[in-house]
């Protein structure tokens, strides 16, 4: 008899013991989180966002007062991402530009063109999951730059404009417009040893210094207004490398105000 509830108590505390290693065995098996417990009604940690790619908006205005020392006035306006999540208690979130939120849902604004990376981490009593995106942040822009300036005369200036361009690879796009906006006569009137003169340089510089530049226009015209046509195809460009356009005209009776509308686009 003795024997008898002997072997049954050690039955029981086999069977405890094995439903137990079981369970345990179970819910280390079930996925890479930290929980000691699984649920299968539990809905799984998710991150979204309502958009993949956003464009922010870029504007510069050359203001010139008459003492040929023009001030710039530039505004942006930045694409606004909403990110969610389902399956979370609280969730930290990493925008990959070194700026972080705590939220179910949080919003956020990337200030320059390029490809961020996401992290969110989920951290409840009973696991810790996260989950990835990636994002794109185009750039749309125009520049309307002050009246251009005959290189001979002794007030020239430099006309330039920046094209703003960031550490990725980029296509970009666009066209500049030349129009005439001065006291002289018009360019249509004009006889053909004074024609309007227009000479448009795409410069490449790191550091300030100009390394390579390709002429996209050098030649006359008999036009108020004049479109000349850029793109530059998946170019790589490093921390310190710009893109500009510089614009000069060798006539000394032209007054022309140029603007430019181009687009970065982040491959």
């Amino acid at each position: 008899m003795i024997f008898k509830c002997m072997l049954n108590r050690f039955v029981s505390i086999s069977v405890i013991t094995i439903f137990l290693v079981s369970l345990s065995f179970g819910s280390l098996v079930l996925g890479n989180n930290l929980s000691l417990f699984s649920n299968d009604n539990e809905i799984s940690f998710e991150i979204y966002v309502n958009n993949n790619i956003g464009f922010n908006e870029y504007s510069l205005i050359e203001i010139d007062e008459g003492d040929n020392d023009e001030e710039t006035q530039i505004t942006q306006i930045l694409y606004e991402f909403n990110f969610s999540s389902t399956g979370a208690e609280v969730v930290n979130w990493d925008f990959g530009d070194g700026n972080t939120a705590i939220g179910n849902q949080v919003f956020h604004q990337y200030e320059k063109p390029g490809t961020y990376f996401i992290l969110a981490t989920s951290i409840s009593s009973s696991s810790i999951d996260t989950d990835t995106l990636t994002v794109k942040v185009n750039l749309v822009a125009d520049a309307e730059a002050d009246n251009m300036e005959c290189e001979c005369a002794p007030t020239a200036k430099d006309t330039i404009i920046d094209l703003v361009t960031v550490s990725d690879t980029v296509i970009i796009e666009g066209y500049l417009t030349v129009e005439h906006d001065g006291s002289s006569e018009s360019c249509s009137l004009r006889n053909p040893l004074q024609e309007c003169h227009l000479r448009v340089i795409l410069q490449y510089t790191q550091s300030g210094s100009t390394v390579k530049e390709q002429i996209l226009f050098d030649d006359t015209f008999r036009s108020n207004t004049k479109v000349i046509d850029f793109s530059i195809d998946e170019s790589k460009y490093e921390e310190g490398e710009k893109v500009q356009i510089r614009l000069e005209t060798d006539q000394l009776r032209d007054w022309h105000k140029p603007t430019a509308n181009w687009e970065i686009r982040i491959k």
